[in-house]
């Protein structure tokens, strides 16, 4: 197999590597696949072994992963990404791999991506040629007993402490999944994503995460990185944006209301035949007709109940009308 020649983000981990791989129907069997806890990564390699970089296909964007199959029969593992299909093939033509490939890439972006490692998948290589087989090796890799559910805040902030370490993922995706392992499966499946930060914060694990982030930013500052937010910072952010949010809903629903409420109040002026403001001193010559009053009354009611006219003003220009 080729050597690795490129480094792992922070917490990524291996959980399986093929050799002797195609990319693309007309690709040659040069390169490498590697299967990690984040990523679908390609290395590719020339026809003399010489390595030519990596291409990553992040879980993020990966919409599905299954086994295919070419035009010409040959078995192959299709990643979907967006409206596009990544296809790759074994050399050795070995379906069993293929499915381990598929299984391992599906697990990693399943919920229970912590239960299988690299060893449970070489297992799954080497001695699964069933399915009682891989079910059985798939049991056996969820042995562990999680701190049960009733369990007190403090036992659990421990056996998540003890996950958070194991995994040596410190991010908020590692932490998250360092805790829904200690909770158990149960509670990880019927919990929603608001009351597991309600929960995250009881416990304290907001709290270690964060100073996991300080401590982070404070070798990042040393070197020059940009620095991360902590979750009580994301917080106060994510509070500061829904409050203005909020105030620009009402700006809007104000600013409608006044331009309404403005142009109905020219639309009077305009039927009363108003002038400007200097020139309202003047009383209304023309004799309206019955119809026109009537109007002109229920336009004024409308802005006595907007509130635009007050009591006052509402009689005043009432009298208006009705002498005019």
């Amino acid at each position: 197999m080729a050597k690795q020649k490129y480094a792992l983000n922070p917490g990524e981990k291996i959980v399986y590597k093929t050799s002797c791989v195609r990319h693309g129907f007309w690709g040659a069997y040069t390169h490498a696949l590697t299967i990690t806890n984040q990523s679908v990564i390609l290395e590719k390699y020339g026809m003399l072994n010489n390595f030519k970089g990596i291409e990553r296909f992040d879980y993020s964007v990966i919409n599905q992963a299954i086994q295919g199959e070419a035009s010409n029969g040959e078995k192959q593992l299709e990643l979907y990404i967006g409206g596009k299909v990544e296809d790759f093939a074994l050399q050795s033509g070995d379906e069993n791999e293929m499915k381990v490939l598929v299984m391992a890439i599906n697990d990693q972006m399943g919920p229970d991506a912590d239960y299988y490692d690299f060893n449970y998948y070489q297992r799954i290589v080497t001695e699964a040629k069933d399915t009682d087989r891989i079910l059985e090796l798939r049991a056996k890799a969820q042995e562990e007993t999680p701190v049960s559910v009733g369990g007190s805040g403090l036992e659990i902030a421990g056996a998540a402490a003890k996950n958070l370490l194991k995994s040596g993922d410190f991010s908020a995706k590692g932490i998250t999944k360092a805790v829904t392992k200690a909770t158990g499966k149960q509670q990880k499946k019927g919990i929603f994503s608001g009351m597991m930060d309600e929960f995250l914060d009881d416990i304290g694990i907001r709290d270690l995460q964060d100073e996991f982030t300080e401590i982070g930013n404070e070798f990042r500052e040393e070197f020059g990185l940009k620095t991360k937010m902590t979750h009580a910072e994301r917080k106060e952010l994510e509070e500061l944006e829904e409050k203005r949010r909020k105030q620009e809903i009402q700006r809007q629903k104000n600013a409608t209301f006044q331009d309404r409420v403005a142009q109905q109040k020219a639309k009077v002026d305009a039927q009363k035949g108003k002038m400007p403001e200097a020139s309202t001193q003047s009383a209304v010559t023309s004799h309206m007709s019955v119809k026109e009053q009537m109007e002109l009354l229920q336009q004024i009611k409308s802005l006595l109940d907007a509130g635009v006219l007050t009591p006052e003003e509402f009689e005043k220009k009432k009298q208006e009308i009705l002498n005019s």
